[in-house]
């Protein structure tokens, strides 16, 4: 799906470090197809500017004051179903990795990627793909993959829907 101009694709960035999210906010700006149409720093700012503001995506931060991303992740998820989560973030953890796809995220996006691939994955995200960052993905299908015996026996993977993992691997 591609966007004109007249449709562009509304984004709110949530994260508690202000450069960081003031320069993801100033990429986003430069792309003729997407608006930046409200920032904040907590998951309480998170939940409530998507709820006022209904955006297209929300980009969260895993680790932020008041409850996480994960917390604001939840609640987004049921008060705006149509917002496409997207979590922008350091942890590797596969913890979190699993945590945030269950809670209904579409993407898991790693601090260090290029600005070019975080706006075409954002764009793809948009029109209905999701996203893992690849290392993350291969990590997960690893411990998905390894014989019965040598799983963890609560592994947060054996939780997964068939859903989830189609959308984890796919």
């Amino acid at each position: 799906m591609a966007t004109t101009m007249s449709e562009k694709i509304h984004i709110i960035i949530v994260d508690d470090h202000p450069l960081f999210r003031e320069g993801v906010a100033g990429i986003l700006r430069s792309e003729p197809d997407m608006e930046v149409i409200g920032e904040g720093a907590t998951a309480d700012e998170a939940i409530r500017l998507a709820v006022d503001l209904l955006p297209d995506i929300i980009l969260l931060d895993i680790t932020m004051p008041g409850g996480g991303g994960l917390r604001a992740a939840q609640a987004i998820a049921v008060a705006c179903p149509v917002t496409k989560i997207v979590m922008l973030t350091a942890s590797e953890e596969e913890d979190d990795v699993t945590a945030v796809l269950k809670a209904g995220a579409r993407a898991y996006i790693l601090k260090g990627v290029p600005a070019r691939e975080l706006v075409r994955i954002l764009r793809a995200v948009w029109s209905g793909e999701a996203y893992v960052t690849p290392t993350l993905a291969a990590a997960l299908l690893s411990a998905m993959t390894r014989p019965p015996g040598n799983r963890q026996e609560t592994s947060p993977l054996d939780q997964l829907t068939e859903r989830e993992k189609q959308i984890l691997f796919d």
